[in-house]
């Protein structure tokens, strides 16, 4: 369509030509080079001698407007791109590609760093693809050898991170996003404390946002070692249950039921939370609940429509604007938790290789990871700021050395479910590699998939350790 728009613009730019040649040669019977030659001028000088025809009189009168509007847009672009130029001296400056309003909303945020980037590449430090993923890979692999060494954010929903083996090259998921923000805003340790660890949380629809909201819940809503949070889940779910079959391991119960929502109207009345995900007929959904249910609070991942609708207003409904949410910076880019998260891996390599704690040691050891790995560090950081909540929450300094012993015991703990978790998402599980080592990544087993209870002293040392790491990595590292 683009293709055809820009062809389009060039006919409407030869329209006045055409008709002159018409009038002049065609009807009027002239030389051509001479018809050629007044046609061309009607562009800048006009048409100084009675047209002979209606064709010339159409051509006279367009040509002029064309050529203003040519200026116009010549001058649009120049101003374009000497901004884009400005914009690229700044260290921080950021291109955005994309249609819509998740461009407008990108460009906003970024302010006087954001830089329009149009149909071409155009020069900047980072780079954001915010388009469909068919055109986000198309661009990036078209112009992959001019951003060698920029970090690139791909917009990107059917591949996980850990299909990314370029670490100049992020994959940012909207719905993976939300679902970060949602539990962290939520305050789920302190609902979680006064239910005394036990919680019923209903999801109505699943699809991607189902999908992340549960393994980002299953990884980050842990607080107590003997709590068991119930997650139930009515929507389309086979492909992700048969894929995931790790979640049986996890201590929280996942339940996907078959049934429709309506049948279950007193489990609905009796969970702690109830959020709706179903995007499609999201309003006659949450009518249908309002009036089947009396609970006072319902949460409502909110699509567009129904934040201008009048339901908005329904004191009932909780509504969290997740598509707006999802594109906050500091989350698409992931620059907190991504260097968080690297601070971490460059810690370990330092207290146990003695690697010195620079800039760029930190860069060249995390580009020796796999994807796998790398995502792994990053669950960890992500979890850190749970942990620090509940240190906040409890009155406990966020510092191992001033950390009572059951204090650091519990972190551990959590720590090493949290760890379990994460590779039970990716279906591995416990089992002794024939050649005497810890872990095979192939066959996806570890001999460290125990509960803490099970492990030898010497390997809960290594999770105690874990968490003095963790609680020594600050934000300006």
């Amino acid at each position: 369509m683009k293709k055809l728009a820009v062809v389009g613009k060039k006919l409407i730019f030869f329209f006045p030509l055409v008709c002159g040649m018409i009038g002049l040669v065609g009807q009027a019977g002239g030389d051509f080079l001479d018809a050629l030659y007044q046609c061309v001028g009607m562009y800048l000088m006009n048409y100084g001698d009675t047209p002979p025809n209606l064709w010339v009189e159409v051509a006279r009168w367009t040509a002029p407007l064309i050529t203003a509007s040519g200026v116009i847009l010549a001058i649009g672009a120049l101003r374009r791109m000497l901004g884009n130029w400005l914009r690229y001296l700044r260290e921080d400056s950021v291109a955005v590609y994309g249609t819509g309003p998740v461009k407008s909303v990108l460009l906003e945020q970024l302010d006087c760093r954001g830089v329009d980037g149009g149909q071409d590449l155009v020069p900047a430090h980072r780079y954001i693809l915010a388009d469909s993923e068919e055109k986000n890979f198309a661009f990036y692999q078209e112009h992959r050898q001019e951003l060698t060494g920029r970090k690139v954010y791909l917009q990107c929903r059917s591949l996980s991170a850990q299909s990314n083996t370029d670490p100049m090259l992020r994959f940012f998921c909207p719905e993976e996003n939300a679902a970060r923000l949602f539990w962290r805003q939520r305050g789920m340790y302190e609902l979680s404390r006064r239910q005394k660890y036990r919680l019923q949380i209903v999801f109505l629809g699943f699809g991607k946002l189902g999908e992340e909201l549960l393994l980002r819940g299953l990884q980050n809503n842990l607080f107590s070692p003997d709590q068991l949070i119930e997650y139930h889940i009515f929507g389309t779910a086979d492909r992700f249950a048969a894929v995931h079959r790790g979640i049986a391991q996890i201590g929280d119960a996942v339940i996907f039921h078959q049934e429709s929502w309506y049948t279950q109207l007193p489990l609905l009345e009796q969970v702690h939370l109830l959020l709706v995900l179903e995007q499609e007929e999201q309003a006659e959904l949450l009518e249908d609940l309002l009036l089947a249910t009396t609970r006072p609070e319902i949460d409502v991942f909110a699509g567009s429509a129904l934040r201008n609708s009048p339901l908005a207003k329904q004191q009932r409904l909780r509504l969290f604007a997740w598509e707006q949410a999802a594109l906050d910076l500091k989350i698409v880019m992931d620059d907190l938790l991504l260097t968080r998260a690297k601070a971490i891996n460059l810690r370990y390599s330092h207290l146990y290789n003695g690697l010195e704690e620079t800039a760029e040691n930190r860069e060249a050891q995390w580009a020796k990871l796999d994807a796998f790995t790398r995502e792994s560090n990053i669950s960890a950081a992500d979890y850190h700021m749970v942990r620090l909540d509940m240190l906040a929450s409890m009155g406990l300094p966020a510092s191992a050395e001033q950390l009572p012993t059951e204090a650091l015991e519990l972190l551990a703990e959590l720590e090493h479910i949290r760890w379990c978790r994460y590779h039970s998402l990716n279906n591995w599980t416990f089992g002794r590699p024939e050649n005497g080592k810890r872990k095979d990544p192939v066959r996806r087993i570890h001999t460290d998939l125990l509960p803490y209870g099970d492990l030898t002293e010497a390997e809960r040392e290594k999770d105690r350790e874990n968490i003095r790491i963790l609680l020594s990595v600050k934000e300006s590292d």
